[in-house]
């Protein structure tokens, strides 16, 4: 009797019943907002759902909106976006006033860096460059002290609609807002830092990178008193086990530091986490690629020319720069003069040498039709020789890509024009071979060891031009070079070969589809799946179960 009677002690009461029930079933009522339901994957979906999974006080962060908002509650709540890294809620308030709400997703990592990074720099780039950022109302970098129970960003809802909405439309307004577009990157490129790394408040990076000047010296620039650089939030270094390597994060007082960190991490985490594919696995790679010490010798051969192949000092200038401006992250009114109105999506955006920042913006690099040429110089884009011959239906079509490509054309003449070492950047001589090193160094275990190798070939195959005098200082295993030699050209045919399954199913980023296709595309890649043989076509079929995925790598 005792025993039965310390049991019911121990059971819930009515009203604790109760609770735990509203908190599930409030849970259940959300659960299309902490889901990813914005698509599909053909593969490995558990897993990509998995990663996307986010759960938060919603009342919560309803109440801390309103209160941002100077309104009494929310009326409406809905996610409008979403992707690897993020969930975008709109709010809609009883004083008629909308809200932006940014969630981070697990892969999101680490996630107070990342969220005080974005918000400091979202305050700079508004207050300090004058762009159009929106004005960030709230924001909490510490889940654990946040009633909302995650990490968010509060910001202004941006007027207007998404460039990619208007721009194929575009005639002559497209050279207003290309020069919009240049006003936006001289700004990036007109201040120096004094270190590699990310952009904080200054209280939110420790007493010693406080007492670190903001700029470079001799450089004058706004907000030196409210803000400071310090660790270095690229999702690169961070993905995966790497956020619980002990390593240095920046930042770093010049571009040679952060290579080598950048190595560093790599080399770690291959030493740490790497796990060798076994022998039966389908998606095993050559022994040579295989084995993580490969990968490490690979990234010392880098790590030796390094020095010899950095472009001159001007061009490794630390800036912000904004490296993902996509016709998505760009907004422009629904009609009239395209003027610029919002720059969104600053999660990840750093301060890095110039010659890795100032990419062709992609809201204006014409990739569409082959048949349309764009010459180099400052001659124009060209329909092609053959062009009167097509119907009516496809003059119209292939009329519309020229325009594209002339906008491509005129962005580029305009950077050489007014920021002359943006285009010293992209123009430095053998810099094609450069930047992949660079970039490539993160991610040889995902992507293959084959591609960093070809370009440290092509480098030594330039080494007189590049480097005329200094001593080439890898040295290459002569029966590994021949291997590699001979299986190069048909690693990328096998890679062309998935590339046009991927481009004939349409696919996107590791096998993502909507939601609408989704059936039709799975039903589709279980045929190829069938026909598909590794040896006649030069490797495993990578879209199925157990197949690479860059986020879950």
């Amino acid at each position: 009797m005792v025993q039965v009677l310390h049991r019911l002690r121990k059971l819930p009461t009515g009203a604790q019943v109760l609770k735990l029930f509203t908190v599930r079933h409030r849970s259940r009522e959300y659960d299309h907002f902490f889901r990813y339901t914005s698509g599909r994957w053909i593969y490995n979906e558990r897993k990509q759902m998995r990663i996307r999974y986010v759960s938060f006080n919603v009342d919560a962060l309803e109440r801390v909106a309103a209160t941002a908002a100077g309104a009494d509650h929310c009326v409406e709540m809905v996610k409008t976006a979403e992707g690897s890294f993020n969930k975008i809620f709109l709010l809609t308030f009883d004083n008629g006033v909308k809200l932006i709400a940014k969630i981070p997703c697990p892969l999101v990592a680490p996630r107070r860096l990342c969220t005080a990074s974005e918000v400091a720099t979202m305050d700079y780039a508004r207050n300090i460059l004058g762009l159009p950022v929106p004005r960030v109302l709230s924001w909490s970098a510490d889940a654990d002290a946040s009633e909302v129970g995650t990490e968010y960003i509060l910001m202004e809802h941006v007027q207007g609609v998404e460039l990619h909405k208007r721009m194929d439309k575009f005639k002559r307004e497209a050279t207003h807002f290309v020069d919009q577009l240049i006003d936006v990157e001289c700004k990036f490129a007109r201040y120096r830092f004094s270190q590699i790394g990310s952009l904080y408040y200054k209280e939110d990076v420790s007493p010693e990178l406080q007492q670190r000047p903001l700029y470079a010296e001799g450089v004058e620039g706004g907000g030196s008193d409210r803000f400071r650089i310090g660790p270095y939030v690229d999702w690169d270094i961070w993905r995966g086990e790497r956020s619980h390597l002990d390593a240095d994060h920046g930042p770093w007082p010049d571009t040679l530091s952060y290579i080598k960190a950048i190595v560093d991490i790599e080399k770690k985490w291959l030493s740490t986490f790497a796990l060798p594919r076994k022998s039966r696995d389908l998606f095993r790679r050559s022994d040579s690629e295989n084995v993580p010490d490969a990968h490490i010798r690979l990234l010392d051969d880098l790590l030796a020319v390094m020095p010899s192949i950095l472009p001159p000092d001007e061009l490794c200038a630390p800036v912000l720069w904004h490296t993902d401006l996509h016709a998505s992250n760009i907004f422009v009114p629904p009609e009239g003069s395209p003027d610029i109105l919002g720059l969104i999506d600053w999660q990840g955006i750093s301060v890095r040498p110039l010659f890795l920042q100032a990419t062709f913006a992609a809201c204006v690099r014409y990739q569409g039709d082959d048949r349309i040429s764009i010459p180099p110089g400052m001659a124009a884009p060209t329909l092609p020789p053959d062009f009167e011959s097509y119907s009516d239906e496809d003059k119209d079509y292939l009329k519309g890509q020229e325009r594209l490509a002339v906008i491509h054309k005129y962005y580029e003449t305009r950077v050489m024009q007014r920021n002359p070492l943006y285009f010293a950047s992209q123009t430095y001589p053998h810099i094609e071979h450069i930047i992949p090193s660079i970039l490539g160094a993160s991610r040889t275990w995902y992507e293959g060891i084959h591609h960093l190798r070809q370009v440290l070939l092509d480098l030594g195959d330039a080494w007189e031009e590049i480097a005329p005098g200094t001593p080439f200082l890898i040295t290459w295993d002569e029966d590994t070079i021949a291997k590699h030699r001979e299986a190069y050209p048909r690693l990328k045919e096998y890679e062309e070969r998935v590339e046009k399954v991927t481009d004939g199913l349409q696919l996107e980023g590791d096998g993502w589809v909507t939601n609408e296709r989704y059936k039709d595309v799975r039903r589709r890649n279980r045929d190829i799946i069938r026909n598909w043989n590794p040896k006649t076509l030069g490797g495993p079929y990578p879209f199925k179960e157990g197949g690479r995925s860059w986020f879950l790598s």
